[in-house]
């Protein structure tokens, strides 16, 4: 009878323990996607993209390329429940309200939004064609009290800087910094957002003195503070239209800049680029504008806390479009799950 009662609480404990682990790993999620990402995202094509989050949705801006059929409507918003899936969800800026004279009246290069102080900062490289099409882009920024409000540009009378791929690194609620690349280096200064102005003079972060024999052309500057370190990645070209993607940490944005031991993280060939135009274009022989290589790599905070990688496509004529890597990040160090590849899956727990 003994024997008999051991034997069943025995066997009610392992059924107890078994269906307890059962219950757990039913909660475990899989997301998969396919890189490039283009369901609901300008046919015509993005590239310089930035993804973020707000409540439950994860938004992205970019620079979207025109159709030459319509008018253009950029720059908008996108939004997505699972990052594969996305939809126009906001004009961002109405540009027919932009004065033809404006300094930045063309382009929307390269946009970001953050949220900062409780309003949201839409920040963009634009010029105005019509004075000179080859001059630098330059850098100005938008506010708006809510993310699907109105954006009204606060510097409309000039650029803040001359730059390129200019983008805004939150320290704390009253140290906000300006981080760009200009002529093959990287360069930072600290930033006024009420007034859009410079609260110091641009300083050489990234360049030969810093770097020595790690220098090449420098490239797409875009900084991630993750726990109390942040995280910078950026492009380097060395020509024949090869890139490499580097890491490096700090413990803060001015600080001195350490370079990561499996540097690089990415490399892109010419080579692996797509070839093949998928839109009509309004000359016989036309083709979507080239952008040959990958300069533009942005780390992101997912839902369930993990992080990702947004880039553009590798692609030579043809469009290009929204790919995301997972990635793992400990301490100092970066890792690329599946770098470049077609098919991503992530494993979560809710």
């Amino acid at each position: 009878m003994i024997k008999n009662l051991a034997k069943f609480i025995v066997c009610s404990l392992f059924c107890f323990f078994s269906c307890k682990v059962v219950e757990k790993d039913s909660t475990k999620k899989l997301l998969e996607w396919t890189n490039p990402i283009t369901s609901g995202i300008n046919t015509y094509g993005i590239k310089d993209v930035f993804v973020f989050t707000e409540k439950n949705d994860y938004f992205l801006v970019g620079t979207d390329y025109k159709n030459p059929f319509k008018q253009f409507e950029r720059p908008v918003l996108y939004q997505s429940k699972n990052l594969k899936d996305w939809r126009v969800k906001h004009q961002i800026i109405d540009i027919n309200s932009v004065p033809k004279k404006a300094w930045y009246y063309n382009g929307w290069f390269a946009p970001e939004i953050k949220k900062i102080n409780n309003k949201f900062y839409f920040t963009f490289n634009n010029r105005n064609n019509a004075e000179n099409a080859y001059q630098k882009t330059g850098f100005g920024i938008a506010v708006s009290n809510s993310l699907f409000g109105e954006y009204k540009v606060i510097n409309t009378k000039a650029p803040i800087v001359k730059c390129n791929h200019g983008s805004l690194t939150v320290v704390n609620k009253n140290e906000v910094f300006l981080t760009y690349d200009m002529d093959g280096r990287i360069f930072i200064a600290e930033i006024d957002l009420k007034t859009a102005t410079l609260k110091s003079k641009p300083k050489e972060l990234l360049g030969p003195k810093t770097l020595g024999e790690n220098y090449k052309y420098l490239d797409a500057p875009q900084i991630t503070k993750v726990n109390d370190l942040y995280h910078m990645l950026f492009s380097q070209f060395y020509g024949g239209y090869v890139v490499k993607v580097f890491h490096m940490t700090a413990k803060h944005p001015l600080g001195t800049w350490k370079w990561s031991k499996n540097n690089p993280i990415y490399t892109f060939l010419e080579a692996e680029a797509d070839l093949k135009v998928k839109n009509i274009y309004l000359e016989k022989n036309g083709y979507a504008p080239p952008t040959q290589v990958i300069f533009s790599n942005q780390i992101f905070k997912g839902f369930h806390g993990n992080y990702y990688n947004a880039y553009h496509s590798s692609e030579k004529y043809s469009e290009p479009y929204l790919c995301i890597d997972p990635v793992n990040i400990n301490g100092e160090q970066l890792t690329v799950i599946n770098p470049k590849g077609t098919s991503q899956k992530l494993n979560f727990n809710d």
